[in-house]
């Protein structure tokens, strides 16, 4: 196998992986499967691309087997992971609304219990020999008395309970697009009348399921409907745990909807917890980067390429020499200030402000710094792996098109030149998808709000240089909490930022605040728009404090409050509209 056959960072969906690819590109020791293998009630949040349906895939009883075969284990049936995705057309029916409430909630419930009862059954399917020397005849008699219906003797068990449970799905189908609204289904089932009563059937009847706890791995909750979101719920409150449970992925813009069907809810910490994929990223020494770096080591060895990522994606020399100079330059300040003896005010006074510094001497008609490196791809990435993919993805195919005949086999690692070049085009295209697109694009943006979301980040990209040039503290943040959350501008920059959030090009993270060591949300700016506005998409761990006054005016004229910005850069030249606006030789 060569490069030139294979990119080791495709970047695909992980529902479109093959099953050898997810068992070889998951990293198990950062992805919290001992949270999944278990019997606890799991929310598994993150925005796309931070790998949810890498973890439920990775646990589900097929891969899980198959790791088993090619390790020469026998597979283990501790756990059984059934994978439920939701993102289908069949799971969400949105004529369901058309229904008598009433109708639609008893058919909501019904398909997604089918749904889950034909993933489980296709799930024990697979399991070899899983019927070996058992009575089928009388579990056949037991699961069509559940059912309430004939099992086809034609065909085998499971593939039986599959026709039943398929022909339940169409003519549930056909009910909610029915015109006569007042037509019953009238067989329907629920979770309890139709999964659990399989479940303890298994457990009595299967010898090799007797110690067996079923994992339902929820992928993309996101997508059911209220009240199928509210049978879920009524199913993880059910307090023995002994048979199943829940593991759901859901996505952070999803408003967190803990209701149940009676009207109650369900709670953090007693009913379930929650695992939050996206992790900020202050250095090196974070167990993001450890993971970005586990990644690009896996992918890498997969065309037998065995260089650390920091070699195969070398940052520009010129720049490291400049690096080097500014932190000569910030110690010698830094002594100045604190004294020779104050060694860790001279450190930390370093670490803080030696890449502002690079910045800074940098002449303002040269063009944009040689972007490169890999702790520079991991930091634009925003702590989302598929941000980390894409870029690499584009630089290795660079860097294929570059080689010719046989020498394509080689690469053995990525100029800077071309990380430089691929960075930048992935920054000016994030502009492009940000200011033309959104509207296209996100469902409910209108023209008005989409211009409103680029004008706003347009501000906030001139605030965070006019910091990164002055001479205020923390002149690497690119971060930003809000104040006043109150009153007509609160709501409507809600509205813009939740457009952001759903493009992709805004995070929300939960950190500590100043105030007493309370919590806090915060706001992360997707930081591959950085580098086409001439920013450091390193930054460093701080947060601006903004308000939602001043932010709601930027999303209407474009301009963040000049008071706010001359607070943050006190004693700076720079002014807040200068935006960085050059080109290449410009």
């Amino acid at each position: 196998m060569t490069a030139q056959l294979e990119n080791p960072f495709e970047y695909e969906a992980a529902s479109n992986l093959s099953d050898d690819m997810v068992a070889e590109y998951f990293i198990d020791d950062f992805n919290y499967s001992r949270f999944i293998q278990s019997r606890r009630n799991v929310f598994i949040v993150g925005e796309r691309g931070t790998g949810k349906t890498m973890a439920l895939l990775f646990n589900s009883s097929r891969i899980q087997r198959l790791i088993a075969q090619k390790n020469d284990h026998c597979p283990v049936l501790k756990y059984i992971g059934v994978y439920v995705p939701c993102n289908t057309p069949l799971t969400y029916k949105p004529e369901f609304e058309l229904l008598d409430p009433f109708l639609s909630s008893v058919l909501s419930e019904h398909l997604f219990a089918l749904t889950i009862a034909h993933a489980t059954v296709t799930t024990l399917a697979d399991i070899p020999n899983i019927l070996t020397g058992l009575d089928i005849p009388k579990i056949r008699l037991e699961i069509s008395t559940i059912l309430a219906a004939e099992l086809s003797e034609q065909v085998g068990l499971f593939d039986a309970i599959r026709m039943f449970l398929e022909s339940q799905i169409r003519d549930t189908q056909r009910t909610a697009v029915s015109r006569n609204l007042d037509a019953y289904h009238q067989e329907t089932f629920s979770f309890a009348s139709l999964v659990m009563p399989i479940l303890t059937l298994c457990r009595r009847s299967i010898s090799l399921l007797s110690d067996s706890h079923f994992l339902f791995l929820i992928d993309d909750a996101h997508a059911l409907n209220e009240r199928q979101v509210k049978a879920l719920n009524s199913w993880i409150a059910f307090r023995d745990r002994s048979l199943f449970s829940f593991k759901v992925a859901t996505t952070k813009v999803a408003p967190a909807n803990r209701r149940t069907s009676s009207g109650g809810s369900v709670l953090e910490g007693h009913d379930y917890i929650t695992i939050d994929l996206e992790s900020p990223l202050h250095n090196s020494n974070s167990g993001y980067y450890k993971l970005a770096r586990k990644v690009i080591e896996q992918r890498l060895a997969k065309v037998d390429i065995t260089v650390t990522p920091e070699e195969f994606f070398p940052v520009n020399p010129e720049m490291l020499k400049d690096l080097e100079r500014a932190k000569v330059e910030t110690e010698k300040a830094a002594i100045a200030k604190y004294g020779e003896s104050a060694t860790k005010s001279v450190r930390d006074y370093v670490y803080k402000y030696h890449r502002s510094q690079y910045f800074k001497s940098r002449s303002r008609r040269a063009n944009r710094p040689p972007y490169s490196g890999f702790e520079t791809l991991v930091y634009i990435s925003t702590g989302v792996i598929r941000n980390l993919l894409e870029p690499c993805y584009y630089m290795f195919d660079k860097a294929m098109s570059a080689k010719s005949g046989d020498s394509a086999d080689k690469i053995r690692y990525i100029e800077p030149s071309i990380q430089r070049e691929i960075i930048l085009a992935r920054s000016d295209g994030a502009w492009e998808r940000l200011g033309e697109h959104l509207a296209n694009n996100i469902e409910g943006c209108s023209l008005q709000d989409g211009e409103r979301a680029y004008r706003l980040f347009n501000a906030l990209a001139a605030h965070f240089r006019a910091r990164l040039l002055g001479e205020g503290s923390e002149p690497g943040a690119l971060s930003f909490t809000i104040s006043n959350q109150a009153g007509h501008a609160w709501q409507d920059l809600q509205r813009i930022l939740n457009i952001l959030r759903s493009a992709q090009m805004l995070y929300v993270r939960i950190g500590t605040a100043k105030d007493r060591g309370s919590r806090e949300l915060y706001y992360v700016p997707n930081r591959i728009l950085w580098p086409s506005r001439g920013l450091d998409p390193h930054g460093q761990h701080a947060r601006v404090s903004l308000t939602s006054d001043a932010l709601w005016q930027a999303a209407e004229t474009g301009q963040l409050a000049r008071s706010t910005t001359k607070k943050a850069v006190a004693g700076s030249n720079v002014v807040q509209d200068d935006l960085w606006s050059g080109d290449d030789g410009t």
